[in-house]
C-alpha cells in the first residue's frame, strides 16, 4: 500500500499534542504500519490523548480523502452493484437505531445539522421520521453524499463556522471527530453553533475497546479517545456532559457515545490533565498490542490482492464478510 502514494503532505512535526497542543512527556509507540505513513503513534503525558504524528496539512488531508482512502479502504467505496454495496453495509439500519436514541430529544422545528453526512443515511431517516425538522450538513464527497438522503431537503454547507452562532438545536458527527486536524477545535465551533440547550451527539470508536493488533491505527484516523478524554475535550470547549462512555446500543459495542449540552453561559477552558493512572492505564493498554507474523502476513496479502485483484473485487469481498458477521451477531 506504500507504494500508492508518492506525498502523503504531512505537516512538521512540533511535538505536539492534537488534542490539547502540551508539549509534555509525549510517548511514542511505534510507527503507523497499516499504510506505512510515515506517522507515529502517541500519548500525551498531560491529557493521555492518543494520535498519529506528524499530522496532515489541509491540503494533505483533503489530497488523502480525494484519492488514496479509497484504494486503501476500499470497502468504503461502490462497486458494480450500489445496491448491494448499501445492503450489505447496512447504513440504513445503523441510521435507524441512531436516530431512536436523539429524536425523542429534538424540538419541533428543529434545526439539525450533521458533520461528515456521508451517504446521507441519518438525514434521511430523520427526513422520514421527522419531516418538520430543519437539516443541513457538511460532506466533501459530493459524488455519493445524496445517495441515501431519500430526497430530503438538506442544506449543504462548506464548514460549521457558516452558519450563525447559536442557530442550531442539534448537532451529530458520527465517526467524524478521529478523523480531523483539530478535535477540540470542531467541539468549540460546535458549542458556538448551538443555541443555550442545544445537544451534541458524537460517536467515535473506542480505544479501550479489545483491539489485539497494530492494524487498529491506520492514517485516516488521526486521533484515538478514551471515554475520560473525549469527556475532557468536551468539557474544555463549554459543553455539559449528560453521558460520555460505552454506546448504549449492542449493535454499535466497541464505539464511544458521547451527548453533549450548551449550558447557558458559554464558558471555554484549558483542556484539563488527566489523572497518573489515566496515562498508565493507557500505556499498559497499549503495550499489550502485539504485531505477530499473522499481521505482517495479512498486510502483505492485502497489498497483493489489491494489486491482483483491484481495489474494487477486495473491497465487496470484506463488504460480504462484514454482512455476514452482522448476520451472525443479530437477534433471531
Amino acid at each position: 500500500m506504500p507504494e500508492l502514494i508518492d506525498d502523503w503532505g504531512l505537516a512538521p512535526d512540533l511535538g505536539q499534542c492534537r488534542l490539547c497542543g502540551s508539549t509534555e512527556a509525549q510517548r511514542h509507540f511505534w510507527p503507523e504500519v497499516y499504510a506505512e505513513s510515515g506517522q507515529q503513534l502517541r500519548r500525551c503525558g498531560y491529557c493521555a490523548a492518543v494520535y498519529l504524528a506528524p499530522g496532515f496539512t489541509q491540503a494533505g488531508l483533503s489530497r488523502f480523502y480525494a484519492g488514496p482512502y479509497r484504494r486503501l479502504f476500499p470497502a468504503e467505496v461502490p462497486w458494480r452493484s450500489v445496491s448491494r454495496f448499501f445492503a450489505w453495509r447496512g447504513d440504513a439500519e445503523v441510521a435507524r437505531q441512531r436516530l431512536s436514541l436523539i429524536e425523542p430529544k429534538l424540538p419541533r422545528d428543529g434545526r439539525l445539522f450533521e458533520m461528515g453526512s456521508g451517504f446521507g443515511a441519518f438525514l434521511g431517516q430523520a427526513a422520514t421520521l421527522r419531516q418538520d425538522l430543519r437539516l443541513s450538513a457538511s460532506e466533501p464527497d459530493l459524488s455519493h453524499r445524496e445517495a441515501l438522503l431519500n430526497q430530503a431537503d438538506v442544506a449543504f454547507i462548506d464548514a460549521l463556522p457558516d452558519l450563525p452562532s447559536g442557530s442550531l438545536d442539534a448537532i451529530v458527527a458520527f465517526h467524524v471527530l478521529e478523523h480531523l486536524i483539530d478535535p477540540l477545535g470542531f467541539l468549540e465551533q460546535a458549542a458556538s453553533a448551538l443555541r443555550a440547550g442545544g445537544q451534541l451527539w458524537i460517536e467515535v470508536p473506542d480505544l479501550m475497546d479489545d483491539w489485539r493488533t497494530r492494524l487498529f491505527v491506520h492514517p485516516a484516523h488521526l486521533s484515538y479517545f478514551s471515554a475520560d478524554n473525549l469527556r475532557r475535550l468536551a468539557e474544555a470547549a463549554g459543553l455539559e456532559v449528560i453521558h460520555c462512555g460505552s454506546h448504549p446500543l449492542a449493535s454499535l459495542a466497541g464505539t464511544l457515545w458521547l451527548e453533549a449540552r450548551r449550558p447557558e453561559h458559554l464558558a471555554r477552558s484549558p483542556v484539563a490533565p488527566a489523572e497518573a493512572e489515566g496515562v498508565s492505564a493507557i500505556d499498559r493498554w497499549i503495550e499489550r498490542v502485539g504485531w505477530s507474523w499473522k499481521d505482517r502476513l495479512k498486510t502483505k496479502a492485502k497489498r497483493v490482492a489489491l494489486v491482483l485483484l483491484g481495489p474494487g473485487l477486495v473491497g465487496e469481498l470484506q463488504r460480504w464478510r462484514q454482512h455476514r458477521e452482522r448476520l451472525r451477531e443479530s437477534p433471531r
